[in-house]
């Protein structure tokens, strides 16, 4: 049995224009189609209209836009180079189909680069634009803006927690932003994307992009109003310098760190909540409403470079920007508060230092956000490290270590103990936390090596000794735990300075190996988790922060 041929459900003849207008089938009724008779119109069919798909020459000249495109990304980065060029031009070969052609263009559309059209090729040959305005790359399409935002506030937030999500997202979806917050996003997305096995080769293009911003920022002349200037531009810096410290060197993030202190020292968000400073004052002075997340924001901003500025500087014992005696700004409220936009206001730092487990009423201390732990031991740290040099000081002087040497030892040992005993009762296990646990215990390393760099020795400095022995052995051993419950979170969820700890450690575990025989073993654990991390985060061997 012949079977019969199958019937098209095209019917012959072209749609009319009409139709065509309206987006609804045509029946092709002639001399009108039914949609024509109805509404009484003149039914026209255009049969000289243009064949589909590219125009001649279009694929050709598409080819040379990239030749020409592979040229500049190689002047300006030959590390992304080869990335470029086999994304763009490895499927557009002469043998592909004109469908596979399309496809394929349609690929490069949706990573930012425009199709070709004769204007196009105009605005591309005409000089940039004569004025200072930042504009946004065409590198981030809509929909990688989308995967970026998301990402950021997934992986990067949680360790840089500066942002309220709605907010951002409010000024987002506005068609003409500000400078400094279209350099704020780039930032956003220079970290998103080299946390992602998505978008790495995007990061490196995304950098530089960012820091020509911010270049032009600093540029352009202070704003009139004075009060809030470069807000989202100190943002950026703290980004900015994370991204440094993970994927360049731990100098250029030191740099990077400074000039985001000096913007919040211009800003004096270090007395945001000193009722009688500038920014207080004219927050009062306003008649609308204070905008509390508003203020919570710059009070973030403020505390990541401070916490920023400590930790980063003290490995190496460099200088603060950031003075600790000069800050009356309170510390950031908790997450949840912070993201609902609730008001409420967090104790001061000089509260939390005050407070240890024997000043306390019931042997206990309140526990704070993972955001404001971090900054306490932060400040544990800077204190830590002019403890050190005093000491030198005082042995140049040939005057023997006074009791204020002790003081200061006892008065770290206790703050630092406080802080274990709020941390250990917490059962959360985000990034933020687990970091500031992590620098706890560390802490405890640093403070025996303290004692070890005094020249001569007492009754009451051997004792001290044997017991911060003991001390260590401990810590030593809740560092390692603490590294394999950061690992459990995803490497791309581990805080970016978590090297700090983890070089700390085995340089203790190197020059201790008498205090306990398992330190070998614990050593080359610590090393294996420092290469993971360099490998998901960056493609050079380790390095030791400013070394």
């Amino acid at each position: 049995m012949v079977s019969s041929p199958p019937v098209s459900r095209q019917r012959p003849g072209s749609a009319c224009e009409e139709c065509r207008r309206r987006k609804v089938r045509c029946d092709r009724g002639r001399p009108q189609c039914q949609v024509c008779y109805e509404t009484g119109i003149e039914c026209k069919i255009n049969t000289a209209r243009l064949p589909r798909g590219p125009r001649k020459g279009q694929l050709r000249t598409l080819r040379t836009r990239i030749a020409a495109l592979e040229r500049c990304l190689a002047e300006q980065n030959p590390s992304i180079h080869g990335q470029v060029t086999t994304l763009l031009t490895g499927t557009l070969l002469d043998g592909d189909s004109e469908e596979d052609q399309l496809r394929e263009m349609a690929v490069v559309s949706d990573l930012g680069v425009e199709p070709f059209t004769d204007e196009s090729a105009a605005v591309s040959q005409s000089p940039p634009a004569s004025d200072s305005s930042l504009r946004q790359g065409g590198l981030v399409s809509e929909l990688m803006r989308a995967d970026l935002d998301q990402l950021y506030f997934d992986r990067v937030h949680p360790f840089a927690p500066i942002l309220q999500r709605w907010r951002y997202h409010a000024w987002a979806k506005q068609p003409r932003k500000c400078d400094e917050r279209l350099c704020l996003q780039h930032a956003m997305w220079t970290v998103a994307a080299s946390l992602s096995a998505q978008f790495q080769s995007f990061r490196d293009i995304l950098y530089q992009e960012t820091r020509s911003m911010l270049d032009m920022l600093d540029q352009q002349s202070p704003r009139p109003d004075g009060l809030g200037l470069g807000m989202e531009q100190a943002q950026a810096w703290v980004l900015i310098s994370l991204y440094e410290y993970m994927h360049l060197s731990p100098q250029q993030a030191w740099m990077s760190v400074g000039r985001c202190c000096r913007l919040v020292l211009g800003m004096r968000l270090y007395e945001i909540d000193d009722p009688v400073s500038p920014i207080a004052l004219a927050r009062d002075a306003e008649s609308v409403l204070v905008d509390w997340t508003a203020v919570e924001e710059q009070r973030r901003t403020f505390w990541m470079a401070y916490s920023l500025d400590r930790l980063i500087s003290f490995h190496h014992g460099l200088p603060f920007t950031l003075s600790e005696q000069l800050i009356s700004t309170r510390l950031p409220s908790s997450e949840e508060e912070f993201q609902s936009g609730q008001p409420v206001l967090a104790p001061y730092l000089p509260e939390i230092m005050a407070q240890s487990m024997s000043t306390s009423p019931e042997g206990s201390v309140p526990t704070l956000s993972s955001f404001g732990e971090c900054i306490v031991l932060a400040t544990i740290c800077g204190r830590a490290l002019s403890h050190r040099q005093k000491v030198a000081v005082e042995q140049l002087s040939g005057t023997g270590l006074a009791d204020g040497f002790w003081t200061r030892h006892h008065w770290l040992y206790e703050r630092l103990s406080a802080r274990i005993q709020a941390l250990s009762v917490t059962t959360q296990a985000d990034p933020m936390g687990v970091f500031a646990r992590l620098i706890a215990q560390t802490m405890i390393l640093f403070l025996h090596n303290v004692l070890e760099s005094v020249a001569w020795k007492t009754g009451d400095h051997l004792l001290g000794m044997i017991e911060y022995e003991r001390l260590c052995v401990l810590a030593a051993h809740e560092v390692v735990g603490l590294m394999k419950l950061q690992g459990q979170l995803g490497y791309f969820k581990v805080h970016p300075l978590t090297p700090i700890p983890l070089l700390m450690c085995s340089e203790f575990f190197t020059a201790h190996s008498y205090l306990d025989k398992s330190f070998e073993l614990l050593l080359q654990e610590v090393v294996e988790c420092l290469q993971d991390l360099d490998r998901v985060k960056n493609p050079i061997p380790v390095h030791s922060p400013l070394s």
